[in-house]
């Protein structure tokens, strides 16, 4: 009878297969890349991230009751554009991809987006993903983090703003230049006072925006200051073994000198043996 392998063991657990959502958000691993594919990742994330919100907020000019009678028009203009930078770099990826199988099978959900204008959330969620798998410096360390974090919350707060504020009683924000305007003017903590909201919706908003500002200063900060702490501590730590390595270069001169003149010493030795040798055998010889 043969053993139980390790897979049919009754305690062992069986490998379960990815789920969807698993295989959809698994990106390709930079390490199977080709150069011009990751060249294009690194050009493209921060723009494909732009267009994202772009797209998300001409879906809420297009399709919210508060404000598609005024916006619909620019929102349904700015939808079709951002579907074709969608369409186009999607398209980019597919030739530069080797593997275009795989890329059908990876990325299928992606293209049904395309079609399917309430899937496009797909495409919004594979580009924040790909800025946060690239990972050079402070972007990708917690200040351009916070930098995105804070665009996100100016542009979507002052599109919920606008949403409660257009048509209030009083109210003096009416479009939407001059909801994003007191959107930056509050998440930066300067408040002008030019702009403010009087619909309780609008104020709740306000707070969250004013929270966002001040975190996302102390982030920037905390990555500044992390930033010339570790700069320091290379620094350091080069000057360090540059010190070590003088300092291991000048014993191996010294030992290659005492050996020298270890060897110079034994010379003089033999020399000196050398001479009082034939002193003596001359001293025989005159006797």
């Amino acid at each position: 009878m043969s053993s139980p392998t390790a897979g049919s063991h009754p305690g062992a657990k069986a490998s379960r297969r990815p789920r969807f959502w698993q295989r959809y958000s698994a990106l390709p691993d930079p390490g199977t890349l080709t150069p011009a594919q990751i060249r294009y990742d690194k050009f493209s994330s921060l723009p494909m991230f732009v267009v994202s919100i772009t797209w998300l907020v001409s879906t809420f000019l297009t399709w919210s009751p508060a404000l598609s009678p005024i916006y619909r028009a620019e929102g349904v203009m700015i939808s079709i554009i951002t579907w074709g930078i969608f369409a186009l770099d999607l398209f980019i990826r597919f030739v530069l991809d080797p593997h275009k199988k795989n890329f059908v099978k990876r990325d299928w959900p992606l293209m049904i987006a395309l079609l399917f204008p309430p899937l496009r959330i797909l495409l919004v969620v594979a580009a924040v993903m790909r800025v946060a798998r690239d990972r050079n410096a402070l972007t990708k360390i917690v200040g351009l983090t916070a930098i995105y974090a804070v665009t996100f919350v100016v542009i979507f707060g002052s599109l919920f703003t606008l949403m409660f504020e257009i048509g209030a009683p009083g109210a003096n924000i009416e479009s939407f230049g001059d909801s994003t305007w007191w959107a930056f003017v509050t998440v930066t903590t300067v408040g002008y006072g030019d702009f403010t909201p009087v619909t309780v919706g609008g104020r709740v908003i306000a707070v969250f925006i004013m929270f966002t500002g001040a975190a996302a200063v102390g982030a920037v900060t905390a990555a500044v200051a992390s930033r010339f702490i570790s700069s320091s501590s290379q620094a350091t730590q080069t000057s360090q073994a540059a010190q070590a390595a003088q300092t291991s270069s000048t014993d191996s001169r010294l030992d290659d000198l005492l050996t020298h003149l270890k060897s110079m010493e034994e010379e003089v030795r033999h020399i000196a043996d050398r001479l009082d040798g034939t002193s003596a055998t001359r001293a025989g010889d005159g006797q």
